[in-house]
């Protein structure tokens, strides 16, 4: 599995969704290794079932997963080298606020959205774990030198 068969599924069934985490960071200028892609998803019966039609289509099981169960947690798949979490919602910002603030990009050429630098910068602070530490002092650093510019 490689991300651009997983975004262009969830592209093609239509899902609203975002790229948060480590994934999205090259947008903003910070390149960061990462052994998974954190996808944030508008928290909707739809959209999960959509969410799981994509999944399926791309080779995950999802045969035991109910639209309750991803609208409930974060989904963790573990089946393939690309590691995929999927978020009904996020730690220090909501899917609204991060869908309104988004940023159009590429990823390995598929065209997606990614979260934007102010809503990552909430993400990380509020998550407060050692690597988000790490991560919010390279993300803050960026955002000064956007407002230099």
């Amino acid at each position: 599995m490689d991300i651009s068969k997983l975004l262009k599924s969830l592209n093609d069934q239509r899902v609203q969704y975002v790229v948060i985490g480590a994934s999205a960071f090259p947008t903003h200028g910070y390149l960061r290794i990462t052994a998974d892609i954190d996808i944030l998803i508008k928290p909707t019966r739809e959209n999960a079932q959509r969410t799981l039609n994509a999944l399926e289509r791309v080779g995950y099981d999802v045969s035991e997963l109910t639209v309750d169960e991803v609208l409930a947690k974060k989904i963790l798949f573990r089946q393939y080298i690309l590691a995929t979490d999927i978020h009904p919602s996020a730690i220090g910002a909501t899917f609204d606020t991060v869908w309104r603030n988004r940023v159009k990009d590429e990823i390995e050429g598929v065209s997606t959205f990614v979260a934007g630098l102010d809503d990552l910068i909430k993400m990380k602070r509020a998550a407060n774990r050692p690597k988000d530490r790490e991560d919010l002092k390279v993300l803050r650093a960026i955002k000064r030198q956007k407002k230099k510019r």
